[in-house]
């Protein structure tokens, strides 16, 4: 288990916020300092009726959970990022069998539980992240912010969106569970099918110390975009001043705004975030 070699990573603050009282949500952030990781998982939201983790909210929550739970386990020293995950999702895929009331292999593609999620390793001098679906980092230093991710995402739900919103709910669910089942065939998110190991996206970078990172979930980059209440400058440097707990309010307050209305096919989506420093 690596320490962070000269760094180390300064858990400044996380938050995980459901939108909707009551509720723990489908998005999980975690972290260990002691062995220079941190994550946000976002359960993607059911799309059927069908409740095989009848324990958990929903499905999306057991999946994030379980992910989570499971990269409390730090990886080796030296260990490489996709044999570290090839062991987590074989992990997960032995808990989801082990508690599912419905056999994995008797479950309809879109009833199987995905997440996107970021997790990131500090290694030394730098750090190794690894990404599927929407979640991203935001890393700021002298020379700016850097957007570690699938930015384009945000405009393709945004389009998604529009489409889907002038479907009938017949439809509409129709749509989501074609995509839903479409995700894990192909394992472009996290979930519990084989493709999903082999399609981790890895990206490493040098850090030094003072520089400024947040993980987060889409819920939160919807500032950004759709939004446009921040670019990424601002929002690094509104999180730096003000903290996370204000960005989501700003958040919810554009949310409960007239000029909030803009199409989403969850009008109040999970945030979560994980605030780090990196500390010599």
């Amino acid at each position: 288990m690596t320490k962070g070699g000269a760094m180390r990573l300064d858990v400044v603050s996380t938050v995980n916020d459901p939108g909707v009282p009551g509720r723990t949500g489908d998005d999980r952030a975690g972290f260990d300092a002691a062995a220079g990781t941190a994550w946000v998982l976002d359960g993607a939201t059911d799309v059927t009726d069908l409740r095989p983790f009848p324990a958990c909210e929903s499905g999306a929550a057991w999946i994030a959970e379980a992910l989570s739970d499971r990269l409390m386990q730090a990886p080796q020293s030296g260990e490489a990022p996709e044999a570290y995950f090839a062991s987590v999702l074989a992990d997960v895929r032995q808990r989801a069998e082990a508690e599912s009331q419905i056999p994995l292999d008797k479950l309809p593609g879109e009833a199987l539980p995905i997440a996107s999620g970021i997790w990131m390793w500090l290694q030394g001098e730098e750090a190794v992240f690894v990404f599927m679906g929407d979640c991203m980092a935001l890393i700021r230093s002298g020379a700016g912010v850097r957007l570690i991710g699938h930015a384009e995402k945000a405009e393709d739900e945004t389009a998604a969106a529009r489409r889907v919103m002038a479907l009938t709910q017949e439809e509409r669910m129709g749509w989501l569970r074609q995509s839903r089942r479409l995700s894990n065939e192909v394992g472009s998110a996290f979930g519990l099918g084989p493709a999903v190991a082999g399609n981790l996206h890895i990206e490493r970078t040098a850090l030094k110390p003072g520089n400024d990172i947040c993980l987060m979930s889409d819920g939160l980059y919807r500032l950004i975009s759709p939004y446009a209440t921040h670019d990424l400058e601002s929002l690094m440097a509104d999180l730096s001043e003000k903290g996370l707990l204000a960005l989501v309010r700003m958040l919810r307050d554009f949310e409960n705004a007239p000029e909030g209305d803009i199409p989403r096919i969850k009008r109040r989506d999970d945030a979560s975030a994980v605030y780090l420093k990196i500390e010599a």
